[in-house]
């Protein structure tokens, strides 16, 4: 509260405590207290001295003996009538002036008690009041009232201003003639006028009273105050003296706090802030997500070091960063374990920032918890995803990688041995095609368990491939032992797995390198191993193979022929022989099988058992197969020319051409082109791959029937087809395999063979016997009615020219 003295010599009384009176005098405005009938009842001294009247004068007159309103003619208003009516009047001065003035009645309202007297307030007119300042300047305190550094105003109970300074009417935006006749009410939002009534009733009753309000100017600009208020009387007149501090600052700056207070409350990160005291650090809050993270409350941890949480032994180069920095009262970032409450880990990403006072000294920490565990848990998953077979949990190619480097790495650099082991599953794809793919998913699944089994937890299982798996070994005293440890998992991999009542039987094949001895580096290692895996399928599969120089000869030469094979097809360095098919009861040459030979640039003629498994293997089959029927419809065709046209040649079929989808059309647009009729091709299939894909396989012969062509099985005997399958393919010939004419058709061989014949007759097929090379053979051909032979009996595979010389000049077989 402000006191201001009566004169100047009161300027050193102490100041009034809260309730005291305050007196202030004299005043600017001139105030008259009336009753409802007029009676003057007080006033200020501002009153005496504007009028020139003194006290004796006006004691007991009436208002009407001092101001003389400018009324309309007739009966005069009441008090009560011109109560908050701004009204133009004279002063009636005690020197005789009449002074112009504007009168303002308002109802004392503040107090209780008050109910029928009226404040009358007398403003002078502009041109004859003096300026405001000049009211006060005579005044002890005049210029402490300006130059306060906040709003300063007296009101009377009417509630409104008797005197004010500057700062009050730029807070209002008002002009100063216009302050007095506005009620303060009017000088606030609506809904905080009765909180303002109530305050300024509280220092009328109990003599002071402060509050925060804001102001809202004539504008619209607001300012927020903090006022005080206190109880004085001028002269006879109770009224209200305050002040009010300009808080706009602080309440934003009290917003601001909330706001960011609001924001650490509802943060998702955990945040700790301590307090520096004695070196160490003592917790002073945590927010809720601290509390949910890390279970803890704050009631329990409160005043202890946020590092209770640590575990001991863990993460320790991350504590020492961090206890250096807050040593140097840094800022700092780590990524570290806790525990929680309930005994969890958790991973955080932690972020401390040091806080300083107003003089620079740092009296608190702040640190910002991220709880990263999922995160964590998500990139370990991602590795493991990235670095592991989804199928079967193995280690994948990438992982098998990096072990087998630095298994090989070490072995190099420490004198040891270690080995890798190549495995890859026997016939997978007729497990896959006749069990279904869950069936091959169960078995890959059930091997990769096997060899888990029986290798140790420093070695290394991988899956590279479909039905490809490594080993990779380390640390083994010989090759006995090596070869111990591979022949274990090898039947291991062998054993029967069961499936939907049925039982398959995986058998594997495997090449195995030892390292350093066969390479030096994890692509060498692999490289001898993948060799030595494909040596083991060529000598039989389900058995295993140790890498070795002539290996490595064998395969290179394997490479090379792979390499230069498709050169070899673009170049036209394959060629045709027929070999002859003779009609065995009249001896006449028939039909002829095309054999396809390469005729290599350097290397010389080549026989087809060692380029077609590559061809198999690379896709190669497909375009050979393609060229081999052109030349063969070239052949009838010239055939066809010379006035042969009942000549038959049969061409080989790989797997990999039947299964094509728009093989028969391809098929038709060469004999269209060539001219041929359909009936003198002959397709020959092996049994084998007919029971590869029985269904697909039917589908396929029933289009090529459609066309004309004829159809044979060949190999016949050494499959696995029924009966069933047999009588249902769309077949004209099928041919004795000529493993079953060997050793002088003595044993089994002569029964199997008198029983394919009478089965080929019984299903009227024609039966064809090839590999014929002695007249017994052909004797007991004969005895059984087999119908045609081919063999070097009667002649081996033959040119183009050789064979149409042949057939022109209607050579027969002579028995």
């Amino acid at each position: 509260m402000i006191a201001l003295p009566a004169d100047a010599s009161a300027a050193e009384a102490p100041a009034p405590q809260e309730g005291d009176t305050v007196n202030l005098s004299p005043m600017p405005l001139a105030v008259f207290v009336v009753d409802a009938s007029g009676k003057l009842t007080s006033w200020n001294k501002a009153c005496e001295k504007l009028a020139g009247y003194g006290l004796a004068d006006i004691h007991g007159g009436t208002l009407d003996s001092i101001i003389e309103f400018d009324d309309p003619p007739g009966p005069a208003p009441s008090i009560a009538q011109r109560a908050e009516i701004e009204a133009a009047a004279c002063l009636k001065c005690a020197d005789g002036r009449r002074l112009a003035v504007r009168v303002l009645v308002a109802e004392q309202s503040f107090g209780p008690g008050q109910s029928g007297t009226f404040s009358v307030i007398v403003i002078p007119r502009a041109g004859q009041a003096p300026p405001r300042y000049a009211l006060i300047q005579d005044l002890p305190v005049a210029d402490l009232i300006e130059d306060l550094p906040c709003v300063f105003y007296v009101i009377d109970r009417s509630g409104h201003l008797l005197l004010w300074n500057h700062q009050l009417e730029e807070a209002l935006e008002m002009a100063s003639q216009d302050m007095p006749t506005s009620d303060v009410q009017a000088f606030f939002d609506e809904r905080d006028r009765p909180m303002i009534v109530e305050k300024i009733l509280r220092a009328f009753e109990d003599g002071w009273s402060s509050h925060e309000a804001e102001v809202v100017g004539k504008n619209g600009k607001r300012t927020a105050f903090l006022f005080h208020c206190a109880r004085t009387n001028l002269g006879n007149l109770p009224c209200i003296v305050g002040t009010g501090l300009d808080i706009s600052a602080r309440r934003q700056a009290e917003h601001g706090l909330r706001v960011r207070e609001r924001a650490i409350y509802s943060s998702i990160n955990a945040i700790v802030i301590t307090h520096c005291e004695g070196g160490g650090h003592r917790i002073e809050y945590v927010n809720p997500a601290f509390e949910e993270i890390t279970g803890y409350k704050l009631a329990e941890i409160k005043g202890l070091d946020p590092r209770f949480m640590r575990i001991e032994h863990c993460d320790e180069h991350e504590h020492m960063r961090i206890s250096a920095a807050l040593e140097r009262k840094e800022s700092v970032r780590a990524v570290l374990r806790n525990q929680r409450k309930n005994g969890e880990i958790f991973w955080n990403d932690l972020r401390i920032d040091p806080v300083a006072n107003l003089d620079g000294e740092v009296t608190h920490f702040v640190g910002v918890i991220n709880d990263i565990t999922e995160a964590r848990h998500y990139e370990r998953r991602l590795h493991h995803m990235a670095h592991h077979d989804p199928l079967t949990g193995l280690a994948n190619r990438t992982l098998l990688q990096e072990r087998l480097k630095s298994a090989v790495e070490f072995a190099v650099g420490n004198a040891a041995r270690g080995a890798l082991a190549f495995l890859d599953l026997d016939n997978f794809k007729h497990i896959n095609d006749n069990f279904g793919h869950d069936a091959g998913d169960h078995v890959l699944r059930e091997v990769a368990g096997r060899l888990r089994e029986n290798m140790r937890d420093e070695d290394t299982v991988a899956r590279v491939g479909g039905d490809e798996f490594v080993l990779v070994i380390t640390n083994q005293a010989s090759l006995d032992d090596i070869a111990d440890l591979v022949e274990r998992v090898r039947r291991s991999v062998n054993a029967p797995i069961a499936w939907e009542r049925q039982h398959i039987i995986p058998g594997t094949s495997i090449g195995v390198s030892v390292f350093p001895d066969d390479g030096d580096s994890a692509e060498k290692v692999m490289r001898a191993a993948d060799a030595a895996m494909y040596h083991a399928k060529t000598l039989g599969k389900n058995n295993f193979q140790f890498y070795s120089e002539r290996l490595n000869q064998i395969v290179h030469e394997h490479l090379m022929l792979e390499a230069s094979l498709g050169r070899a097809i673009r170049e036209r360095e394959l060629v045709l022989g027929y070999q002859p098919k003779v009609d065995i009861k009249s001896g006449r040459v028939v039909g002829a099988e095309a054999l396809v030979r390469w005729q290599h640039p350097t290397q010389g003629l080549i026989l087809p058992d060692r380029f077609i498994p590559v061809a198999e293997e690379t896709g190669l089959i497909v375009p050979m197969g393609e060229w081999v029927i052109d030349e063969a419809c070239a052949a009838l065709k010239t055939l066809g020319a010379l006035g042969i046209d009942d000549f038959v040649i049969s061409v080989n079929l790989s797997a990999r051409q039947l299964r094509q989808r728009d093989f028969a059309e391809r098929l038709a647009r060469t004999l269209a082109r060539q001219g041929v009729h359909p009936g003198s091709l002959e397709l020959e299939v092996t049994e084998s791959h007919l029971m590869d894909q029985p269904a697909d396989a039917m589908e396929a012969l029933a289009q090529l029937k459609a066309l004309g062509v004829r159809l044979s099985i060949d190999d016949f005997g050494t499959g696995y087809s029924s009966l069933s399958h047999l009588q249902k393919f769309p077949v004209d010939f099928i041919k004795i395999d000529r493993s079953f004419l060997g050793n002088g058709l003595v044993d089994g061989h002569a029964v199997i063979t008198r029983a394919i014949i009478a089965l080929g007759h019984n299903l009227k097929m024609k039966v064809i016997a090839e590999g014929v090379e002695t007249r017994e053979q052909l004797s007991f051909l004969r005895e059984h009615d087999c119908d045609q032979m081919q063999g070097f009996y009667f002649s081996p595979a033959l040119s183009q020219e050789r064979l149409q010389r042949m057939v022109c000049s209607g050579a027969r077989m002579q028995y």
